[in-house]
Formats: structure tokens, sequence, C-alpha cells
């Protein structure tokens, strides 16, 4: 009975490699493909930009997560007319806006790509190469409420702080 359920069980393995695998090929060279892919890393924490439990939902907070060269913390940018941007996360494929109207201490959240000039944001260079994330006609800026793990990300005015300094780190995960 033993070797039976081994050989079973090795039967379905094979069968899976070979039904799965042109597939599996495909998708991984069809992310490492996209461009304009990075983590949005903060300055003080070296941590990213990430949505809450990589959750599809719209309405899932957004958060600040240990960095990981993982699709749910990789945001494509799309480059609008304007120069701003719409991120689109490469594994929800949906994007981020204030959870509600855009006032101090907002916190962000996920949202369905498109629609919004809420989902369109400016990245500001600074001089020693990192950006402050401001919400397009807004004076409100992307910035962390804490250097925990798992904490929200927030609008606030400009602070002159690294609270609200970003990096942009290059990313092609696969996983």
């Amino acid at each position: 009975m033993g070797k039976i359920s081994i050989i079973t069980l090795l039967v379905i393995f094979i069968t899976q490699i070979v039904v799965l695998g042109p597939r599996l090929r495909k998708d991984i060279n069809k992310k490492l493909s996209f461009k304009n892919t990075y983590a949005i890393q903060n300055v003080k924490t070296g941590k990213d930009i990430r949505v809450h439990d990589a959750g599809i939902e719209d309405g899932r907070k957004i958060i600040l997560y240990d960095h990981k060269n993982w699709e749910c913390i990789t945001w494509q940018f799309i480059r609008l007319e304007d120069s701003s941007f719409l991120l689109k996360n490469l594994y929800t494929e949906k994007t981020f806006q204030p959870s509600e109207p855009p006032t101090p201490g907002v916190s962000l959240s996920q949202k369905t790509l498109g629609g919004s000039s809420l989902q369109y944001w400016e990245f500001i260079k600074q001089p020693d190469n990192t950006f402050l994330i401001r919400l397009k006609g807004t004076d409100l800026y992307v910035t962390i409420s804490s250097s925990e793990t798992n904490s929200d990300i927030i609008l606030m005015p400009k602070e002159n702080s690294i609270n609200q300094q970003w990096r942009l780190v290059n990313q092609t995960p696969w996983i």
C-alpha cells in the first residue's frame, strides 16, 4: 500500500511539472521583463511600502514592511503626461490612495487602479538622491507613522524629516 501511494504522488508531481512548467516559465519571464519597478524604501527605517498582508481587496491598509525582493513590495511606475505617476503593485495589480479625503494624518489604502486623481503621485528629487512623495494637487506627503513593521503610511504636511524621505530600490521579483 505504501509503494502505491509513493508512486501515485510521484506521477502527480511529474504531471504537475509537465503541465505547469511552461506556464511557470512564461509567468517568471513576464515578471522579469517589467520595467520601472521599484521598492519604495523609507530612508529612516530601510523598510518599504507594502499592502498589508499582501491582500488583494480594495481598502487594505498600506503599511511599512521589511525590505524583500517580492512582488507585493514592488511598484511599477506609470508616468502620466504631467510628470506625476500612478503606482501599480506587481502582486495585487492595484494602487494606493488616501483612505478618506486628503487631510493631515489620513492613512493610505489599496484601491483599484485608475479613475481618480487621488492616485497621482509626484516624486520630488532631493539633493541626496532621495525623494519626497507628494499627493498631486496637495501639500501632503507620504510619511511613516512609526518605525514599526506593519505601521500605517499616512499623509502629512512637509516636515523636513527623514520620516518623509524615500529611496527607490530597483526590483525585478519573480515571487
